[in-house]
């Protein structure tokens, strides 16, 4: 039996910054923690915990789906690249990277810069020169983001070059490793063009396994000189600025099938919708945000399918969820610092495949700065509620529900929606949409709206932490908006959608299951 741990997104950020300092100078502020979808401080308890468990189960493959740190800074890629060393040393566990869209920008890197706190609950800014022009902040030249020529030195053993042990290995353009062989030309509309870095490999770490690893970050030449990230946009721009990828895939796809190889690809972004739908009913609101972001388009969904990829892990959006396209299925992994934390098992032997969910419900050491967090707290008046927790779980729990009512309402939905969940409750939701209210819960709107997003993170299953009870009425619910047709636009619109996609939600479990299961059949060997 094969088996391989994957993660996605540890974030990893040194809270010394590289330095020997015993006061950790480099402590993120609580503020920024949540105003952020991903908290920063606790990211290396919450990946140590995650890889003590993936050490403890003896697995010795492990692939990461992007975004191992903060933002690329050199001080953290030096902090990750030591704990990866760490533990394939003592546990001899293989990593194997892809490069997401906070581990280096383009071909330069780029300035920046970051609130931190100190033990008195002070915050002060620390940037690379020039970062932010007209602001006040300490000069701190490490805070920038590294570029795809940096890359190598600190990920080169994480599957980027071939290691003695490899049983074969090439990226899109050959077998050479150097960097300057990895590159492509692109040309914009603008009639700007230059050549790209593109970190793609392929490797067979133990006989019979293929690991294909997809750089989908694009990085466009403009008119200025410099590059513009098209990270939002996902997929989308990888297929359409990066063709010679989709070949290559297709190319490696078909050599598999011939070789008997079991082919398991990851980039950073999925390849395909894992909202499953949400967006057709979303877009109908005015001003809703809340569902396609970054998504691919069906059309390119379904390019990415022809290319005979059974098995695609992918990361960036914190989720955990599974969608299928045309015998393709794409597994999105949660992350280690954000709700619902965990990471995903996958399994492989002559029966097929199986792939099973491993929480991080604790980390040792996470409420280290809690006392720094505490002093902001008091000195900014901000809400220190978040920091009476029992646990990591409750910690990131905590956290999920400010980013919800505080960040995510906003963003993504439309003003009256952020009006009717100050106040509203549930009867009166009901009375809104001439719905029966006789024995309806007297539950916040509030509290709905956070278990909406509760299940779109965890892809309706069980690590949403919702009731039986509570889903069976959100079910009901569903149905009874079915068919329901308003104003565009209204209050009683926007909650008919609201509950109908909250249905939705409630079917992604039985999706993962029905592509797993045709996965599963798919990894026979011939």
């Amino acid at each position: 039996m094969i088996r391989i741990a994957v993660l996605a997104d540890p974030h990893l950020h040194d809270v010394r910054f590289g330095s020997a300092a015993a006061e950790a100078p480099f402590v993120r502020s609580l503020a920024d923690s949540l105003h952020s979808t991903r908290i920063f401080n606790e990211s290396e308890a919450a990946f140590r915990a995650a890889l003590d468990a993936v050490a403890a189960d003896g697995i010795r493959l492990c692939i990461i789906a992007g975004d191992l740190t903060d933002d690329g800074q050199p001080a953290n890629w030096q902090a990750v690249s030591d704990l990866l060393a760490d533990y394939s040393r003592r546990h001899g566990i293989r990593f194997f990277a892809t490069p997401g869209n906070h581990d280096q920008w383009s071909m330069t890197g780029k300035q920046l810069a970051k609130n931190f706190v100190d033990p008195d609950g002070n915050v002060e800014a620390y940037a690379a020169p020039g970062a932010v022009p007209g602001k006040e902040a300490r000069p701190c030249p490490g805070m920038r983001m590294i570029g795809y020529g940096e890359t190598l030195p600190y990920a080169g053993q994480f599957g980027y070059r071939p290691q003695p042990s490899d049983l074969y290995w090439e990226t899109p353009f050959g077998t050479s490793p150097d960097m300057a062989d990895r590159r492509a030309r692109i040309t914009v509309e603008g009639g700007e063009s230059a050549l790209i870095s593109d970190m793609s490999y392929l490797v067979e770490p133990v006989e019979g396994l293929w690991l294909l690893s997809l750089d989908a970050n694009v990085y466009l030449p403009n008119a200025d000189g410099g590059y513009d990230d098209c990270s939002k946009d996902g997929w989308n721009a990888t297929v359409r600025h990066k063709p010679y990828l989709l070949d290559w895939m297709g190319d490696v796809a078909r050599r598999a099938r011939a070789e008997n190889k079991r082919l398991v690809a990851f980039s950073h972004y999925p390849v395909a919708d894992i909202f499953r739908g949400l967006t057709a009913e979303l877009e109908t609101l005015p001003g809703s945000r809340a569902g396609a972001r970054r998504m691919p388009t069906p059309d390119v969904a379904a390019a990415i399918a022809a290319t005979g990829l059974p098995l695609h892990f992918s990361g960036h959006w914190h989720v955990d969820a599974t969608a299928a396209e045309d015998g393709m299925v794409n597994v999105s992994v949660p992350s280690t610092v954000a709700y619902p934390a965990g990471w995903k098992c996958l399994e492989i032997d002559s029966d097929g495949m199986d792939i099973s969910d491993r929480a991080v419900s604790d980390a040792p050491g996470f409420d280290a700065w809690f006392a720094r967090y505490a002093a902001e707290a008091d000195r900014t008046d901000q809400d220190g509620s978040i920091l009476s927790v029992a646990d990591y779980r409750e910690f990131l729990d905590r956290h999920f529900r400010a980013i919800v009512l505080e960040r995510r309402l906003p963003e993504d939905w439309p003003p009256q929606m952020q009006a009717m969940v100050t106040n509203a409750r549930l009867p009166e939701i009901a009375e809104r949409l001439s719905l029966p209210q006789a024995g309806l819960p007297d539950i916040a709107l509030a509290d709905i709206l956070v278990d909406w997003y509760r299940l779109r993170e965890a892809g309706g299953g069980a690590a949403a932490g919702i009731s039986k009870e509570r889903r069976a009425l959100y079910a009901e619910l569903a149905r009874s908006c079915a068919g329901m047709d308003f104003p565009g636009g209204s209050d009683a619109a926007i909650l008919a959608v609201f509950l109908r996609t909250l249905g939705l939600l409630l079917t992604g479990d039985d999706a993962r299951q029905a592509a797993l299961e045709r996965l599963r059949e798919a990894f026979v060997p011939c």
